[in-house]
Parts: structure tokens; C-alpha cells; sequence
């Protein structure tokens, strides 16, 4: 009964020292060790990951409190309040895909060192006014793929560390004048894919150092000047997908130092060649997927600079003026693909393109492709991409399986395994042999050697590569050549003696009938001044003969002969 008594005693005494306010770290680092079924805990990186344990409800609180990363993706956790105040050591916190509907007040208040909070396809459709206070050093903030529909005035104004914010795939429609106050170090920002139709001037006015700004997938269908004024250090801008009808000639004001625009996938009519203006820091244009039909002479011709061109799944474009790209000295990508309706390209379009050097002109509808028009740069040098094209495989398509082989054996060959694994093709010298393996086979699927005939039918399907010379059809017009030559010629001497003859017998029935015309004018002049007595008709001029006889007879009349004289 003694002993018992004893270890109560001692068991009291245990219980007081460990809940003692000076003994709570050594029962904190015994807890420590408690380390949740699913997750994995790394003591030496004060790291935890529970992406396996799948069924977490809440975060745990049994970790090392100088826990640094925490990652708890995929799991049912709905609510955060306060679950982090032990973790005050923590930098690195993921909670994406769980159950989170709000970020509420002073959540985050004892997490200064926090510097990314992941909460991306969450359920989030509130943010409380002080949810990010105490987030002193966050540099990146994923709240995309929510249900937020707004952004209050200054909701981030204590996140001036802040660099990156991704706010995409919610649902907001407007963005106040405030909205982005206090992030004054944000250097990229994702409003993609949500209903905002319109931008206020001052809300870019809070982000100075802002170089990447994507706002495509929005509703904005105009762009209005000096929008983006405030910008000035902004590089890379992504309007695409955001049903644009219209962009003022100003509208890019204060981006100077814009070097990337993306305006794929809107609704412009025409190139927007005014808003270019002033504005030839720009090396990377996409726009391609507007129903323009067609594109007229200097569409670019401010883009002194521009260095990748792209102009793709444009489905209406049928016509490239020849100086549509005048002026683009220092273009070296050139992307041409997927226009349906496009089957025809001026070689001289190209003229001014001296620093090209990947051409890309696949699934168009082109069915030839002139030699001309890669005449000016170094045609061995060139990549040239034409897959997808139906290409009638005639004469002037022989030079297209001469380039794809020398393209095939400059390519770099320095490590095989590494091309073979990211379909990279590499040098032969058995062009043949190679061809006909199945590694080739599979290469080519996924390059620009994949170019193939559309016609003759002979022909249909087949690689270009792949084509012996004849198969084009140039060596019969190289036999043909003389005999055509010579049927000319021919054909010139026979007209040349057919036409003296005309000549020589025309000269000859001339003569004829000139000396006709002398002896009858002799004989009627003997006729009128000899006094014939007796004058005889025959033949077939008798009219004519008769007649004269009525006038001589007239003029000369016969005397008869007295009997006396005989």
C-alpha cells in the first residue's frame, strides 16, 4: 500500500513538472516525435510531407515546432484558423487541392518568416480584410483555381515582400482602384481566366516593379489608353483569350520596356499596326487565332526589333500582301502554321528577312513551295518545318527532299540517348538504312522531317525524304527539253519555206498577169490606127472586141472601093 501511495506521488510530481510553463519545450520536443501515419517526416531538413496521407482533416499539431516545410496537398482539411501559431519557424507551407472555404483574420500572424503559401483549388470565396497580416516576408502567395469573386481595397497591403501573386482560374469580375495596394515589390502577377472586363488606370499604379503581368482568358473586348501606363518596367504581357474587338492606338502607353505580347485567340479584324507604334522593344509577338482575312503591306513595320513572329490557327486568313513584313531585319523566328485557308505564299515576302533562321509553315494549304522562297538565306542553315502541307510532289518540289537531308545530318549528334529520349533526330550517313528502321520512324513522327506527298496518288503518303529524284517527274522534263527545242525549230524552217514559196508564186502570178495587160494594150493600139477592112471576132473576148469594132467604126468609117479602080 506504501509502494502504491509512492508512485502516485511520483506520478503527480512527473505530471507537475511537464506541464510546467518552463518545462513545455521538452514536452513540445517529445511531441516532436509524433509524426502522422502517411506523412513523412524529415527531422534533419525540418521537413514534413503528407501528400501520401490523403485524409488529414486538419494540420497537424504534433510536429517539431522548428518545423521549416510542410506540405499537406490532397488531403479534406477545411479549416486553418490558428493552426499554425506553434510552426512560427515555418517558410514553406503547401495546402493545395483540400477543403479551405476562408482565410480568416490574423491567420498567419505569428508566421513572419512564411515566405509561399500554396492554396491553389481549394474553395476559397472569401478573404477576409486582415488574412495576410504578419506575412512580412512572403515573396509568393498561389490562390488560384478558388471561388473568389472580388479583391477588397488593400486586402494585400501588409505583403510588401510579396513577388509573386497568382489570382487565376476564380471568378472575379472587377478589380478595384485598391486592390493591389501595398505590393509595391510584385514582380509577377496571374489574373488569367477569370470575367474582369475592364482596367482602371490606377490599379496598375500600386505595381512599379511589375515585369510579367498575365491577364488572358478575361472578358475585356477592348483595350483603352494608358491602361498600362504605370508599368513601366513591365516585359512580358499576355492578353490572349480575352475577346479583344479593339485596341486604341495608345493603349500600350508607359510599357517601354516590353519585350513579349501575346493577343492570340481574340477578335481582331485587323492588324493592329497604330498600337505598335513607339513601341519597337518588342522581340516576341503571338497573333495568330483572329479572323483576319488577310494581312496588309507593313503590318510591322515598327517592330524594328521583333525577333519571333507568330501567326497561327488564324482560320480566316487567305492572303499575305508580298511587304506585309517589311522591315523585320531582325526577325529569326517565323511561324506560319495551321491557317486552313492559306494557300498561296509571295516568295518576296520574304525579302527583307535577313537574320531568319526556323522558318515554320506547317498544316496550311499549300501545295507547292517554291525554291525561290528560301533562295535568300543560307538554305542548308535554315530549319525549315512544312509538315502538314498537300504538297503535289512534282519538279519544283525536288529541292524540299534535298534540304530535309542535309537538315537531317546537321543535326547535333553529340549525344544520341538524349535525342532519341526527346525525339531529337541526329546525324546519318546511311540515309537509306536509317530510314527504314523503327527508332527513325518514330523520330521523324515527331519532327519536321515528317513532310509528305499529298499527290500524285502514286505518291500519296509519302515521305519526301524518302524520294529518289525520278519519283519527282524532273527527269522527263529534262528529256523532253531537247525535242520540244528541236520540234520549234523545225517548225520555224518549214514556216520560213512555206512562206517563200507564197512569195515566189505570188511574184510569179504577178508577172503573168502584168504581161497579159502589156499585149493587150499593144494590140489595141495597133488595132486603132492600122484601118483594118475587115476585122474578125472570136473567142473569149468578144463583147469586149465587139464593142471596140462599134468605136472604131465610128471614129474610122470604111470607104467603099469604086468599080472603076478594081
Amino acid at each position: 500500500m506504501l509502494k502504491f501511495k509512492i508512485i502516485i506521488v511520483e506520478v503527480i510530481i512527473i505530471c507537475f513538472i511537464v506541464l510546467s510553463s518552463e518545462n513545455y519545450k521538452i514536452y513540445k520536443a517529445f511531441a516532436s516525435r509524433t509524426c502522422p501515419r502517411g506523412c513523412d517526416c524529415i527531422e534533419t531538413e525540418l521537413k514534413t510531407n503528407c501528400t501520401r496521407a490523403s485524409q488529414l482533416e486538419y494540420v497537424p499539431h504534433t510536429l517539431n515546432p522548428a518545423l521549416k516545410k510542410l506540405y499537406l496537398p490532397n488531403n479534406k482539411i477545411g479549416r486553418i484558423d490558428s493552426a499554425f501559431d506553434v510552426y512560427k519557424n515555418l517558410i514553406y507551407l503547401d495546402l493545395t487541392s483540400n477543403l479551405i472555404t476562408t482565410i480568416v483574420d490574423d491567420n498567419f500572424k505569428y508566421n513572419s518568416q512564411l515566405q509561399a503559401i500554396l492554396l491553389a483549388n481549394n474553395t476559397i470565396e472569401i478573404l477576409k480584410s486582415r488574412a495576410f497580416v504578419g506575412l512580412d516576408s512572403l515573396l509568393k502567395l498561389d490562390l488560384s483555381e478558388n471561388r473568389i469573386d472580388s479583391i477588397d481595397d488593400f486586402i494585400f497591403k501588409n505583403l510588401h515582400s510579396l513577388q509573386t501573386l497568382d489570382l487565376s482560374y476564380n471568378r472575379i469580375e472587377k478589380l478595384n482602384s485598391n486592390s493591389f495596394f501595398g505590393l509595391k515589390n510584385l514582380l509577377h502577377l496571374n489574373i488569367s481566366n477569370n470575367k474582369i472586363r475592364i482596367f482602371s488606370t490606377e490599379l496598375f499604379a500600386h505595381l512599379p516593379k511589375l515585369i510579367n503581368l498575365n491577364s488572358s482568358f478575361n472578358q475585356l473586348e477592348r483595350l483603352e489608353d494608358d491602361w498600362f501606363i504605370a508599368l513601366n518596367d513591365l516585359i512580358d504581357l499576355d492578353l490572349s483569350s480575352s475577346k479583344l474587338e479593339f485596341l486604341s492606338q495608345n493603349c500600350f502607353n508607359g510599357l517601354i520596356k516590353l519585350t513579349s505580347l501575346s493577343l492570340q485567340n481574340n477578335s481582331l479584324m485587323t492588324i493592329p499596326t497604330d498600337s505598335f507604334f513607339k513601341h519597337n522593344n518588342i522581340q516576341i509577338l503571338k497573333i495568330g487565332q483572329n479572323p483576319y482575312p488577310f494581312i496588309p503591306a507593313r503590318s510591322f513595320y515598327n517592330l524594328k526589333n521583333l525577333k519571333s513572329l507568330y501567326i497561327t490557327n488564324a482560320s480566316d486568313l487567305m492572303k499575305i500582301h508580298s511587304n506585309a513584313l517589311y522591315g523585320l531585319e531582325n526577325l529569326e523566328i517565323f511561324e506560319l502554321s495551321n491557317n486552313k485557308k492559306l494557300n498561296q505564299i509571295d516568295r518576296a515576302i520574304f525579302d527583307s528577312l535577313f537574320s531568319l533562321s526556323s522558318l515554320i509553315l506547317s498544316n496550311n494549304n499549300f501545295e507547292n513551295l517554291e525554291i525561290n522562297l528560301i533562295s535568300r538565306f543560307n538554305k542548308y542553315d535554315l530549319y525549315l518545318d512544312a509538315r502538314g502541307n498537300p504538297f503535289n510532289c512534282n519538279c519544283t518540289m525536288e529541292w524540299l527532299n534535298f534540304h530535309l537531308i542535309r537538315m537531317f545530318n546537321k543535326t547535333i549528334s553529340a549525344n544520341p540517348d538524349y535525342f532519341l529520349r526527346n525525339n531529337i533526330t541526329f546525324p546519318i550517313y546511311n540515309l537509306e538504312t536509317l530510314l527504314n528502321n523503327n527508332i527513325s520512324k518514330i523520330i521523324m513522327k515527331q519532327n519536321a522531317l515528317d513532310v509528305r506527298c499529298s499527290s500524285p496518288f502514286a505518291l500519296k503518303d509519302k515521305l519526301i525524304i524518302k524520294l529518289h529524284k525520278d519519283k519527282f517527274g524532273c527527269f522527263l522534263l529534262e528529256s523532253i527539253i531537247p525535242i520540244v527545242i528541236g520540234g520549234i525549230i523545225g517548225f520555224i524552217i518549214i514556216s520560213g519555206v512555206i512562206i517563200l514559196m507564197i512569195i515566189q508564186c505570188r511574184n510569179q502570178l504577178s508577172g503573168l498577169v502584168k504581161n497579159q495587160f502589156h499585149l493587150d494594150g499593144q494590140r489595141n493600139q495597133f488595132d486603132m490606127f492600122s484601118k483594118p477592112e475587115f476585122v474578125f471576132i472570136y473567142g473569149e473576148n468578144y463583147a469586149k472586141n465587139f464593142n471596140n469594132f462599134e468605136d472604131f467604126s465610128v471614129r474610122y468609117p470604111l470607104k467603099p472601093t469604086p468599080t472603076t479602080e478594081l
